[in-house]
This record gives structure tokens, C-alpha cells and sequence, in this order.
């Protein structure tokens, strides 16, 4: 039978802002040390969802004051910003008194993502489920966009469909008070799956790393690697790429039927991780088939012995299609 494989697609979201000590005007002695950062990613686009975090000693209490009017206090605190802008961040530390006795300020920038418009990601994790999500649409504002299947409205948890063609819709108001809709024709077929192939999949992938397989060399003997840990959220994921490819004949990262990217699936699963990558295969026959094909391939193998924790495995048959056999890893550190 054919087979191909792909270079992986890599999307890295993490960034990070610290800001050193500050002194509370008028004391004589210098506060605790106080150092905030926050996670976002790289393209700073809105809406922005952004991971705060400080370290500071205990029993103090960290105040946040995002510039959007929004407010939370704790350690760590998540805010998302709708609209794009240059937003002044503000965090102030109090003593367990309640007393201010430092302060950290910070300018965050917002980016246009451009029209406002909406997306729909659609996730079918076993054959007859669908999920559908409106992760990926660009909307400066807070309300929740309505999804549609088969005319009726659902929510973002699994819905059961027969087999045949669905109408799929996500319906949003804009921030400036439009309605705009995006629509897909869902295909429901049989597919099967195999828990045996994605458990050896995930059994070679951690041999692999626990006998440090050198990419360079095609070689064991490196540096060893913890194993990565089998995660549903990222199954999901993993599955619905795997029965994209056979549902709609596409071989590729970013999914030829609704436009959705591994890191965007992943979002819609359910986990916004700091860093996504994904492996995708056809034709081949058996896991050790496909995980040595990986291994042998530069940018896949990368993945395989790459800094993650996570992994999200699929194995998808589809007699009477292109390639009969698809096979998806998705990588995550959290």
C-alpha cells in the first residue's frame, strides 16, 4: 500500500516577561523580592488569552490589575483581552497585614488578528461523535458564539449523529453588534479505530526516548528521556485528525476541511498547552512500521525525543480511501 509522511508542524506559545524587585516609595528598606511574568502566544493577538504568574514569599498576596478593567489576586490569575490595544498591566504586593509593599508595572500590546470573523473546529473522537467548537474565530468581544448541528443548538460537549452529511454552524455577534456565521458539511462515516496499535505506538515512542535515540545518528545511546504520558484531551485531538484525514482525503497538518491547525484542535479538545507538535502517517501497516518511519525522518523523530510531557495517539482505518490507514501524534508541554 502507499505511504507518506509529513515534516511536523511545530507551533511554539509561550512567552515570558519577568520584572525584578521594586521599592515601596518612601521605605526605608527595600521590599520582598517580587517577580512577575506572563504567558501568551507569540502572535499576541486578540483575544488574547494570557497566563499570569509571580513568585513572592509566604503569606504575601498578589493583586493584579490587568488595564481592561478586569481584576484577580493569587499567584498565578488568567485574563483575556478581547480587544486589541496597549494594555498597562499592574501587580502590587501585599503583606500578610494587607499592607502594599511593592509594585511591578508592565505594557502589554494586543494585535489586531484582523475582521472579525468566526471559525468552526470539528472533532469527531470516535465514529458517530462530533464536537464542535468555535475555537480559531477572531471576536472582540466577550459573548459566546451559538453552535449548530443538524439544526439544532448544542454545546461544545459530544453529540451523537447518524451516519450520512450534517449541517454544522457557528453563529456570532460581533463587537460592533453584526451576526456572522461560518458553515461545514459534516461527514459521518464508519471508520474503526485500535486501543492494541495506539498502546504499541506509545510503547516504541517511550523505548525510543528511554534508549535515547540520537535523530542525527539514527543511533541509541544519548541522553535518556523521561516518558511521555498518555493524555485524553490530547487523544481527542490526535483522533480527529486521524479521521479528518480519512473523512475528507486531505494529508496535511492543517486540516483541508475546516482549516484548523494542530495547536487549534488541541485548544478545541479542551488544553491550551505552551507548546504543541504533531506527527501525522498513511499506509503504513503497524505501529513498529510507523514509529521506525518517524524515527527516521529528521523533523518527526525531533518531535518524538522532544521536550514534551504529553501524547495523544490515533490510529484511524478507513478501507476504500486514499491511504486505508492514518496514524496522528500530538506532542504537549503544559
Amino acid at each position: 500500500m502507499s505511504r507518506a509522511t509529513r515534516i511536523p508542524h511545530l507551533v511554539l506559545t509561550v512567552g515570558l516577561l519577568s520584572l525584578g524587585a521594586a521599592v515601596w516609595p518612601g521605605g526605608a528598606q527595600a521590599s520582598p523580592e517580587f517577580r512577575i511574568g506572563y504567558r501568551v502566544s507569540p502572535e499576541r493577538q486578540a483575544p488574547l488569552r494570557v497566563s499570569f504568574e509571580a513568585s513572592a514569599p509566604a503569606g504575601y498576596v498578589v493583586q493584579w490589575v490587568f488595564g481592561d478593567g478586569n481584576q484577580a489576586s493569587g499567584l498565578s490569575a488568567e485574563n483575556v483581552y478581547y480587544r486589541p490595544g496597549t494594555y498597562t498591566l499592574q501587580a502590587q504586593l501585599l503583606d500578610p497585614q494587607g499592607r502594599v509593599v511593592s509594585r511591578a508595572e508592565a505594557q502589554l500590546p494586543v494585535n489586531s488578528a484582523g475582521a472579525e470573523r468566526p471559525a468552526l473546529t470539528v472533532l469527531q473522537p470516535t465514529p458517530g461523535e462530533v464536537r464542535l467548537s468555535a475555537e480559531g474565530s477572531v471576536l472582540y468581544t466577550p459573548a459566546r458564539p451559538t453552535l449548530l448541528l443538524a439544526g439544532r443548538e448544542v454545546g461544545t460537549g459530544a453529540s451523537r449523529v447518524p451516519n450520512g452529511t450534517h449541517a454544522a454552524v457557528v453563529r456570532a455577534t460581533t463587537s460592533d453588534g453584526r451576526t456572522v456565521e461560518k458553515r461545514l458539511t459534516i461527514t459521518v462515516a464508519p471508520w474503526t479505530g485500535s486501543a492494541a496499535f495506539d498502546a504499541e505506538v506509545l510503547r516504541l515512542t517511550n523505548q525510543a526516548r528511554a534508549q535515547g535515540y540520537n535523530c542525527a545518528t539514527n543511533r541509541t545511546g544519548a541522553a535518556a528521556l523521561p516518558p511521555l504520558r498518555l493524555d485524553p484531551t490530547l487523544t481527542v485531538a490526535a483522533q480527529a485528525q486521524s479521521a479528518g484525514m480519512a473523512l475528507y482525503g486531505y494529508f496535511d497538518h492543517t486540516s483541508g476541511f475546516d482549516g484548523s491547525t494542530p495547536m487549534r484542535r488541541v485548544q478545541a479538545a479542551g488544553m491550551n498547552p505552551l507548546s504543541v507538535a504533531e506527527n501525522i502517517a498513511a499506509g503504513q501497516q503497524t505501529p513498529a512500521e510507523v514509529v521506525q518511519g518517524w524515527l527516521k525522518s529528521p523533523g518527526h523523530c525531533r518531535n518524538i525525543m522532544g521536550d514534551f510531557t504529553r501524547i495523544g495517539l490515533s490510529y484511524v482505518n478507513r478501507p476504500g480511501t486514499t491511504y486505508g490507514r492514518y496514524w496522528t501524534q500530538v506532542f504537549a508541554r503544559l
